[in-house]
């Protein structure tokens, strides 16, 4: 199979024939037909998440299963599935509790896939690896998906739908007429806008410097825009919401800075949603007084706190129904050999999303 292998850090993808690994028990083979390239990737390429190389990157995407190995019986040849970047393996710690965003399949080791013509292994940077013809994952990783709706949509489940949606309905539990301000309009902020939307605000105020994402978010939701460059934009958005502060807000805009102010311009018993991180060692200051007399709820949001067989169904409906639309998310699509354009493009912003179809 072809995949585009990560070999050194701040260096072009390289597209090559490697040999996957046939799968072993527990594990499937899926066919990737559509993967969205995601803004992380342009960190793992930076090395700014500190990834094992050489490694195929990818972590959200759709496809056919081709192959299934032992102690497999939920999944089938032929299915259409999501190979999403949060495993739900249904018996851990986190899985019995409720919290399957934090499944003990998460954040292990990066596992062996594939080997190289010259034998060197090769790993994927998650579960996924989803840059590549051929994808080998274990079962947890795997949901099946039934849908007409066009695989281009359909590889955004396994990141920006899920972690844009669910930060709105999972971890903030957005309530009709509330006020909700998300800090940065890229393909995540614009899913939160959608989302806060249906869940029924009254109120939602985008924050976002780049002036046509201000505009697509009005298109999509937003009754108020805020441009940072105008001024604080703690008190542009306390300003727009009677001086208290909005009743929810949500970042999706990485800089530490930005998840500080999205702290701050949460109202008193308010909540506060972040979803981001710039590198493994970055770190966010808030004010002690702020933080721990102001009642604000503060909340951790890894993947929109999804659960995969629950979620996916109901954002799959909502995307059927029109509640919600990928049309202005999907900026273009890009055959395999043409990733580092893909790549490109996502770093300089140009791009919303793009998706890799190999």
């Amino acid at each position: 199979m072809r995949a585009a292998i990560l070999e050194e850090f701040g260096k072009p993808l390289v597209v090559e024939e490697v040999e996957l690994l046939p799968p072993g028990p527990g594990h499937v083979v899926v066919r990737t037909t559509a993967s969205a390239f995601c803004y992380t990737d342009c960190m793992n390429q930076r090395g700014d998440l500190g990834k094992q190389l050489p490694t195929v990157l990818g972590h959200s995407a759709v496809g056919i299963v081709e192959e299934v190995g032992a102690e497999v019986d939920e999944l089938l040849p032929g299915q259409h599935v999501v190979v999403p970047g949060t495993p739900e393996c249904g018996h851990c710690y986190w899985c019995v509790r409720g919290r399957p965003d934090q499944c003990a399949d998460l954040f292990v080791p990066q596992p062996h896939i594939a080997n190289r013509a010259s034998g060197e292994a090769l790993t994927t940077s998650g579960g996924g690896g989803t840059y590549a013809e051929l994808m080998r994952v274990p079962k947890s990783w795997v949901f099946p998906v039934e849908t007409d709706l066009p695989d281009e949509w359909l590889s955004l489940l396994g990141c920006g739908i899920t972690t844009g949606l669910g930060a709105v309905f999972n971890a903030a539990e957005v309530e009709p007429g509330s006020s909700v301000a998300v800090v940065g309009c890229g393909h995540l902020g614009l899913w939160m806008i959608q989302a806060a939307k249906v869940a029924g605000a009254a109120q939602i105020i985008a924050v976002e410097p780049r002036a046509n994402r201000r505009g697509l978010a009005a298109e999509l939701g937003a009754t108020e825009l805020v441009d940072p460059g105008d001024g604080n934009p703690v008190e542009q958005v306390r300003a727009l919401t009677g001086g208290r502060g909005a009743d929810c807000s949500l970042e999706a805009a990485i800089e530490p800075e930005a998840q500080t102010q999205t702290i701050l311009m949460t109202r008193r018993a308010g909540v506060a949603v972040l979803t981001s991180i710039k590198t493994t060692t970055a770190e966010i200051s808030v004010n002690q007084f702020e933080l721990a007399l102001r009642g604000r709820d503060v909340r951790s949001c890894q993947n929109g706190r999804v659960r995969m067989r629950r979620d996916i169904p109901r954002y799959v409906q909502m995307l059927e129904a029109g509640l919600v639309d990928a049309r202005p998310i999907v900026t273009r699509t890009y055959p395999l050999e043409e990733i580092n354009e893909a790549l490109r493009a996502a770093e300089a912003r140009e791009n919303l999303t793009g998706v890799i179809v190999p």
